[in-house]
């Protein structure tokens, strides 16, 4: 009875081994085994008369990242926008000015639809326009359309003298084909048709008043 007994718990510990080595891997110094593995194991032992304790897992040492987490870039304050200066805004406003009165030199001049800005015995809209501004040392390109892609926009509401002021036509109504110089108060130094460079109102004249298209600021 002796013998069976002991033959009884040598096959229940090679079972037992057997159960360890298929939760254990080979070389491997730790291992985790599931909570049906520990019961299986522990039904094992009790039947040989051995008192099983599931190992408790081991708690995972922290990175050095995790002990010690790098600090965070600091966060870049938003770039408020830069108003211009006093001194600034003095200095465009003079310059507004006195490309008010460079126009003014033309008054009169007359008007001819596509003519040369290399001379200034007669001007179209936008011949003026890059006319006067060329001789205060700012260069635009030759057309209105082309005009009106330069600078920055404008609200109509915040026009300033200076600023360039574009229309349609009745013979362009759906695009960009007339320019102005604003010169205040809604007025606009300008050439078209009879009587070629003069002053108009924007509200004043129905065709201005409807065809307002936007405006642009070249003048910084």
């Amino acid at each position: 009875m002796k013998t069976f007994k002991r033959f009884r718990k040598g096959l229940l510990l090679g079972a037992l081994t057997l159960a360890m080595s298929l939760f254990v891997p080979v070389g491997t110094s730790h291992a985790a085994p599931s909570a049906d593995a520990h019961n299986m194991i522990r039904s094992i032992f009790n039947r040989v008369g051995l008192k099983y304790e599931a190992p408790k897992a081991k708690p995972e040492t922290p990175s050095k990242e995790e002990v010690n987490p790098a600090p965070a870039p600091p966060q870049e304050e938003p770039k408020e926008e830069q108003q211009p200066t006093e001194s600034e805004q003095a200095d465009a406003s003079a310059l507004a000015d006195q490309i008010i009165k460079t126009g003014e030199k033309y008054m009169g001049t007359p008007y001819k639809y596509g003519a040369s800005s290399n001379q200034t015995n007669y001007f179209d809209c936008s011949s003026f326009v890059q006319r006067v501004f060329k001789e205060n040392g700012i260069n635009l390109p030759r057309s209105s359309r082309q005009q009106a892609k330069v600078g920055t926009h404008v609200p109509k509401s915040q026009l300033q003298k200076g600023d360039l002021v574009f229309f349609t036509t009745s013979r362009y109504p759906d695009r960009i084909s007339h320019v102005g110089i604003y010169a205040g108060n809604n007025k606009i130094l300008h050439t078209w048709g009879p009587g070629g460079v003069r002053y108009d109102d924007m509200n004043g004249m129905k065709w201005l008043r409807e065809s307002y298209v936007t405006a642009r600021r070249v003048i910084e």
